[in-house]
């Protein structure tokens, strides 16, 4: 069957009015009848009669310990008695009692707060996880970006050798301009060779300069350092009979750490024409000194 309990909420001021009045009633009795000149003064309180005890001069007697008398009057007997006691068990059934609900209640709220706590420490356990996965996740993706800044980084440490070889490093690519064959009855008194994007270097032909010619031998006008790179040279002539002088235009494409050279020839220059009518050609120097095998 099961019992309920029922909690009752107690004033605190009523109980303590009920207890003055249980004082009151108290003190009433001790004190006695009221005097008669008393009457008027105080009223007798509805429902509590008044009692008459009586007030003796002597204490009354009382026996006392009458229990311990008789043990000690029969005190051989009883240990006479002790003397012949002995255990041995008999058989019956005992009863039991239901359990207070509380008691059960108490424990199933104990195994819920436990259970609570568990599920809070599961909860947590599986947020660090979460964290943490998500932190190597992070991680990866972080080594993944480092790792393609890395490759971007060293492709363009290697584009910055590529230019710092290109332009920095000992330059080999060289132009040499020569002239050859004798320009017979349209002589030039100078030539000039313009670099793109460098300076004009003007040589005079002088006596020296035409017999060597004459004789079939050539005359260097420039030999320098140029960028290894399509560009167009300016060709200028002077002379008799080109007073204020006469220019034309070679394009070239001088390849990486050779040597090109430019031959101009002067035996087909035209005074009508100028400088576009000279025959040029171009070839590349080999140092290397080719073996008897051919």
């Amino acid at each position: 069957m099961e019992r309920h309990s029922r909690f009752t909420f107690v004033d605190s001021a009523a109980v303590a009015r009920g207890a003055f009045a249980v004082v009151l009633s108290v003190l009433a009795l001790h004190a006695g009848p009221a005097r008669a000149d008393d009457a008027g003064d105080a009223a007798p309180v509805p429902g509590d009669a008044p009692v008459l005890v009586r007030i003796e001069r002597v204490r009354p007697p009382s026996e006392k310990l009458t229990t311990l008398r008789f043990l000690k009057e029969n005190r051989d007997f009883i240990r006479g008695r002790f003397d012949l006691l002995r255990q041995r068990p008999i058989a019956g059934h005992g009863e039991t009692t239901a359990v207070d609900p509380r008691f059960l209640a108490y424990q199933s709220m104990l195994a819920d707060v436990l259970g609570a706590r568990d599920s809070v420490a599961s909860a947590e356990e599986r947020r660090s996880r979460l964290t943490l996965l998500a932190s190597v996740t992070q991680l990866g993706d972080l080594e993944s970006e480092l790792d393609g800044m890395e490759r971007l980084l060293a492709a363009q440490r290697e584009r910055l050798s590529v230019l710092q070889a290109d332009f920095t490093g000992r330059q080999q690519t060289a132009l040499a301009v020569v002239i050859t064959g004798d320009p017979g009855a349209s002589p030039l008194s100078e030539i000039s060779v313009t670099v793109e994007g460098g300076a004009r270097i003007t040589v005079t032909l002088g006596e020296a300069e035409r017999a060597i010619l004459k004789r079939g031998g050539a005359v260097q006008v420039f030999r320098g350092f140029v960028e290894p790179r399509a560009q167009t040279l300016e060709i200028g002539i002077g002379g008799a009979a080109w007073p204020a002088g006469d220019t034309g235009y070679v394009a070239l494409e001088p390849p990486r750490d050779r040597l090109t050279m430019l031959r101009l020839d002067l035996s087909t220059l035209d005074a009508a024409r100028g400088a576009p009518s000279i025959r040029a050609s171009t070839w590349l120097y080999d140092a290397r000194i080719p073996s008897s095998d051919g």
